[in-house]
């Protein structure tokens, strides 16, 4: 019977990378956890030690003994997987799986698939920014180990609900996220401590297996050491699982087994340089945490198929007979590994390659061999190997001082070359530089060379692209060119001599200079054309008035040149912002919360432009099913569009500052935010001659093509049917189709933000896009937070009444959108 394919190993069977140093971790950290122990009371200790994250705190009761090469070793042995979320390990010939079902057995953890997992929407409220506050954290961001270690130390006078939603922080960046102690962890994950309810019931075991699978997979195990974020922890308890008899010999087991089985192991680290030998010996297996086969591949966004890998539980499901031989895994691995002999010199020991890698080797410098490593292979005399090495070293010193001899006498020769050329040829300074040359008449010319590839002074085919030179000029008239060459082997004079290059013949520099040439006439020509339009393009009123004098506007002159002088991403002045800051708490509903301020209140409109995930909402799309269930016309016209579109298409919205352009006839490349599902927002370009779409998206990962898709359809479906129906006359009419748009999501150049940062993201590529400035190539949370109150500042410096306009126009186009007033425009 023919085998179904299975996954190769990841290394070769014998040669797997050896446990030379420790796995580190950040997880489980002593000075946390003795702070939380400290500063918590009794019974709020016992209280989240109750909570379904307390497994954490019962898990750092145990002591448990961390086995480093254990766990090494069983990621060597893995079977080299295509999937993100799960990895197989070889047990001689029986595989083992480590996945979030097997995740959720030993932790017992919620697990449970959620949208946006790591990007869940939480309000910013004013709780919140004073509870991040007391921890000394920008609200920006998550607070990290050592800030929430040392703000466990100044939590005297906090709250109740305050110490709790420290004590599960703790939990969350110390054992889930498990990072670097002075890492920052994910604001959005972290906002969620503000609903403790929320936060404890979110599905935490997700997140934590998400968090160490990412780090896993992307460890290169071939390294002396790595460090690996989240819980490891619980591969090792998993180990121990799938192995029972090596658990029960090595795992120091709990009495009475407790629950869940993350509980029921102290570890140890008994006979650590047996581990290989003791996994090889295994005869009991657990394969994998067995549920109903429908229930045995959990679902991941963004997950890749890797049917090898899933042909492994599909034949032990369809034959339980079914026993696993060598014969079914292939020796040879997809990958190799640094084979390092130790040969002792003098009492010390020094590393010598005996097989290349494929992967890079780690910079960090190794620590010399113990005597007696297990790294060694064998141990030859050290007498005649001390010799060996030593003449090795001579010879290769003897060979280094006879280069650099070379060299210099080669440097020496091509000098008196040069000048013997220079005293031949009659170059001269000219301008006191030695920079530029000057070539004089020759009283004696050479004869013509006939060979028409000699070699140049550099070495240089005649032909090829040459180095840099400095500029020789000749005389106007003449229709030959001199050039310096090597001598040809007939010719007796070791001097430099003289090729003359007929200028008749083109040579491959000659046609790049006549190429740059002809591009740079037709680039003019370009821009003379531009400024004999018919259309010429001015400051549009939306820029003149009320935005006297703003240095933004006069930047969208194409006609003009655009100068240095505006930066999108300059500093914020700190003096207008606390102006500002100043201005809006003298708001009488500045302490009111957000959803019981006035719409159109000056602290409602600011605080909502300063605060992440607090932005705008979308109207365009919301119109598109009414437009798509109306019946059109003979002519295909005559469908309900959403209110004030002829507004738009005409430029007389926004009404405080219209444009007066017309869609297709002033305008041709139209931008717009777009708003998905109140969560996201990316930003597209429409340009009306080209009839396509470009959407830049800075966080690729949250909408997924087909919903893509679904958001896209009304513009590509409405502008084009838009610009038909409210074309002035019908010879402008004529020049569209009611054919849909075309549109593409562009990844390169268009950088990733972080969630919370898509909004200011949005306008701001907009913005640079239209001036024609390079977008930065990477975006932070810096960014996000300057733009947002560069915003608000431009905003209160030009327009400090512009919240009494909020939507204005908008609220008045809802009436539009009722089964008697259509738009009905021809």
């Amino acid at each position: 019977m023919d085998l179904p394919e299975f996954p190769p190993r990841m290394f070769t069977l014998g040669e797997e990378p050896d446990a030379i140093r420790s796995i580190s971790y950040h997880s489980d950290d002593t000075k946390l956890f003795k702070a939380l122990c400290d500063c918590l009371t009794a019974d709020e200790y016992e209280d989240l030690k109750a909570s379904k994250l307390g497994v954490f705190i019962k898990f750092k009761e145990l002591d448990f003994g961390w086995t480093s090469r254990l766990v090494h070793f069983m990621l060597s042995f893995q079977l080299d997987i295509k999937k993100k979320f799960e990895f197989w390990s070889l047990v001689v010939s029986q595989p083992v799986r480590f996945s979030l079902i097997e995740f959720e057995y030993l932790t017992g953890l919620n697990c449970d698939y959620i949208k946006d997992l790591e990007n869940p929407r939480c309000e910013v409220t004013t709780e919140m920014a004073a509870f991040w506050e007391k921890m000394r954290v920008d609200i920006d961001t998550g607070p990290s180990i050592d800030q929430i270690t040392e703000a466990f130390y100044n939590c005297d006078e906090w709250s109740r609900d305050d110490r709790m939603r420290l004590g599960y922080l703790a939990i969350y960046a110390g054992y889930i996220e498990g990072k670097k102690f002075s890492s920052a962890t994910s604001a959005s994950l972290a906002r969620l401590v503000m609903d403790l309810e929320k936060f404890e019931n979110y599905p935490w075991g997700r997140v934590a297996f998400k968090v160490l699978m990412d780090s896993l997979k992307a460890k290169d195990l071939t390294q002396t050491g790595y460090t690996v974020d989240g819980f490891i922890q619980v591969l090792q308890v998993w180990a121990y699982y799938a192995l029972p008899e090596l658990g029960a010999n090595y795992g120091s087991p709990v009495p009475n087994r407790p629950s869940p089985l993350l509980l029921a192991y102290k570890g140890g680290k008994r006979q650590r340089k047996f581990f290989k030998a003791a996994i090889n010996k295994q005869t009991i297996v657990k394969n994998f945490v067995q549920k109903d086969f429908d229930e045995m591949f959990p679902k991941w966004d963004g997950d890749v198929d890797d049917p090898a890998a899933d042909n492994i539980i599909k034949v032990m499901f369809n034959d339980p007979g079914w026993e696993w031989t060598m014969e079914c895994w292939p020796v040879t691995g997809t990958r190799k590994v640094v084979k390092m002999e130790v040969i002792p010199v003098k009492n010390e020991v020094s590393p010598v390659k005996s097989e290349s890698v494929v992967k890079e080797e780690s910079s960090r410098p190794r620590k010399k061999a113990r005597k007696g490593s297990s790294v060694s292979a064998e141990k030859p005399a050290a007498g005649s190997e001390g010799q060996q090495i030593e003449k090795t070293l001579k010879d290769i010193s003897d060979a280094i001082n006879l280069g650099f001899g070379t060299c210099l006498k080669e440097l020496k020769l091509l000098a008196d070359r040069i000048e013997a050329v220079e005293k031949k040829v009659g170059i001269t300074n000219r301008g006191g530089s030695s920079d530029d040359r000057q070539l004089t008449t020759t009283s004696n010319p050479p004869k013509p060379v006939d060979e028409p590839r000699s070699e140049s002074v550099n070495g240089a085919k005649a032909g090829q692209k040459e180095a840099k030179e400095p500029s020789l000029t000749t005389e106007p008239s003449s229709s030959r060119e001199l050039c310096l060459v090597s001598p040809a082997d007939d010719l007796p004079s070791e001097d430099p001599s003289l090729l003359i290059l007929d200028k008749q013949v083109s040579t491959a520099s000659d046609l790049l200079v006549e190429e740059a040439r002809r591009q740079t006439k037709k680039e003019t020509a370009l821009v003379n054309l531009r400024k004999k339009c018919v259309r010429e393009r001015k400051l549009a009123p939306t820029q003149q008035t009320p935005f006297k004098g703003n240095s933004t506007a006069k930047q969208i002159i194409p006609n003009k040149q655009v100068g240095g002088g505006y930066d999108p991403f300059a500093p914020i002045d700190k003096m207008k912002s606390k102006e500002l800051t100043a201005w809006v708490q003298k708001d009488p509903s500045y302490k009111l919360p957000l959803k019981k301020k006035s719409r159109r209140c000056r602290s409602r409109f600011y605080q909502v432009l300063r605060t992440p995930l607090e932005w705008l909402t979308d109207h365009w799309r919301a119109s598109y099913p009414d437009f798509k269930s109306d019946a059109p016309d003979a002519n295909g016209l005559g469908r309900r569009l959403p209110g004030g579109a002829w507004n738009y298409h005409a430029g007389l919205i926004p009404s405080f500052c219209q444009s007066k352009k017309v869609w297709g006839v002033d305008v041709d490349d139209i931008y717009a935010p777009v708003n998905f599902k109140n969560q996201h927002w990316f930003a597209i370009w429409i340009s009306i001659p080209k009839r396509h779409i470009v959407v830049w998206d800075s966080i690729v990962s949250h909408i997924s093509p087909e919903e893509l898709d679904e958001v896209m359809e009304p513009f590509v479906t409405m502008v084009p049917y838009l610009l038909v129906e409210c074309a002035l006359s019908d010879e402008q009419k004529v020049q569209y189709t009611l054919e849909p748009y075309t549109y593409a999501r562009q990844t390169v150049g268009v950088p990733q933000c972080r969630a919370g940062d898509c909004g200011p993201f949005t306008l701001k590529y907009i913005e640079c896009h239209a001036l024609g400035i390079e977008f930065p190539t990477a975006f932070d949370k810096k960014h996000g937070k300057t733009i947002r109150e560069k915003m608000a500042l431009d905003i209160f410096r030009e327009l400090p009444k512009c919240h009494e306009w909020e939507n204005q126009d908008n609220d008045e186009n809802l009436a539009t959108l009722g089964d008697v007033n259509r738009v009905r425009i021809g």
